[in-house]
Order: C-alpha cells, then sequence, then structure tokens
C-alpha cells in the first residue's frame, strides 16, 4: 500500500490530520490534501491518484459530490465519502458517483479501516495496473498526464488535458454532452458554441482519432476502428 496516491478533500483540519493519521499506521505513505475542488483537480493533473476520500460540504462554489464526480469521470478513481449529514437529498446526489461508502462523522476508526480495505478489494490497488493507453499511434500516459504521438509529447492546454483524460478513461463510450461540460469546465459557464468550437479544434489538433458524435447525446472516442466523419 506505500505505493498508493491517497487524495483527501477536506476542509476541517482535525478530520483530515486524523483520516492521515489512520492512513499511516495502516502503511500509506503518499497522502495529498485539498480544501477545495479547485485544489483537488489540480492534484490529479499533475500525480496519478489511487483512492479519494472527500466530505460531502467542501468549501467554494463546488461541493465533494461535484468534485468527486469529476474525479472519478476523469480517473476511474475510488471514492469514500465524507459526511455529517444521513439525509435523503444527500445521498441521493451521492448515489451520482460510484462510490465504495460512506463515513458518517463522527466515525469509528475500525469503520475507516474496513472502507480502505474494501477500497483496495473492490478496485484491485493492490495489483500493477497499466499506467498507459493507446490508441492508434497516440499514447496517454495516466501517470505523467502527457499525450505523446509516437515519441513526440503533444502540447495541451489545460482543458484539452481534461478532455483527453475523460475520453482516454472512457473509451469506446458515447460520453453525454453534461458529463463532458461539467469535466472540461467545471466552473464555468458553457454555450453550445463553445463546445463546438472546441471540439473542432481538438479533432483538427488529434487528427487520427476516431471522435464520434452523436448529435443531441454527446461524444466517444473509439480505439483500433476506422475514422468515420461525422457532423453534429
Amino acid at each position: 500500500m506505500e505505493n498508493l496516491n491517497v487524495l483527501i478533500i477536506e476542509d476541517e483540519i482535525i478530520i483530515y490530520m486524523h483520516i492521515t493519521k489512520t492512513l499511516k499506521q495502516l502503511g500509506f505513505k503518499n497522502i495529498q490534501v485539498a480544501k477545495d475542488a479547485q485544489t483537488a483537480l489540480e492534484i490529479a493533473k499533475k500525480s496519478k491518484i489511487d483512492l479519494v476520500f472527500s466530505d460531502i460540504k467542501i468549501r467554494g462554489e463546488i461541493d465533494g459530490i461535484e468534485t468527486s464526480k469529476i474525479l472519478q469521470t476523469l480517473y476511474g478513481v475510488p471514492i469514500i465519502f465524507i459526511t455529517a449529514y444521513k439525509d435523503e437529498e444527500t445521498l441521493l446526489r451521492a448515489s451520482n458517483v460510484d462510490f465504495v461508502g460512506y463515513l458518517l462523522k463522527p466515525y469509528r476508526q475500525d469503520e475507516l479501516e474496513a472502507l480502505i480495505k474494501i477500497a483496495i478489494i473492490k478496485n484491485d490497488l493492490s495489483l500493477s495496473q497499466n499506467n498507459t493507453i493507446t490508441i492508434n499511434k497516440y499514447t496517454y500516459n495516466k501517470i505523467t498526464k502527457e499525450l505523446l504521438y509516437g515519441n513526440e509529447i503533444i502540447n495541451l492546454t489545460k482543458k484539452e488535458h481534461l478532455f483527453i483524460a475523460l475520453f482516454t478513461t472512457n473509451l469506446n463510450t458515447i460520453i453525454p454532452y453534461n458529463i463532458i461540460d461539467q469535466t472540461v469546465w467545471y466552473k464555468d459557464f458553457v454555450t453550445e458554441n463553445t463546445r463546438r468550437t472546441f471540439i473542432y479544434r481538438i479533432k483538427n489538433k488529434l487528427k487520427g482519432l476516431d471522435f464520434r458524435i452523436e448529435k443531441n447525446i454527446g461524444i466517444g472516442l473509439f480505439e483500433n476502428i476506422p475514422n468515420k466523419t461525422i457532423e453534429e
């Protein structure tokens, strides 16, 4: 477990210190803390995250549920929620994320340890995983967050990086426009024209990748299939 990277999204110092202490006792060494959504997304962009603990109520406009949804969509990372609330509305919103479980404050240490073990077993975190995805002549490295064409690194903007991470994590699947918008423009309002222009540019920049557009539904990236031109 010492090689696994854990991200704690929590703005209460007592809570994240307690979780950090327990994780260290269990053998985790690589632990990072974010107090808001933007910091969490920046950390995940720079380093591979294997497990996330997220409080549902965090500072900023984007709460822990939405932040976790973005992280899971981008990187497929398992989520454990921390909450002081057990009301039906909160749990219903949390159900939109495929989370391992949740810790209800105040929680016992054995509950925390049990959820960590479930996450490791459920997601095979103790096993070596393939950290690169190859599509045609492109290779995406999930650890370095780099996209290469052959041996050449492709320079990506922040939004382009989020876009590529989203689609390489969800190959051969049509992703709805609302998920794309929440992931790429997570804190900004986006118009249909803005999205259309962005997609047009990235398709021209990354020629050879099979992006398929389903009108009024979403977009998918498909591997090892001859390219098709589909107009929106």
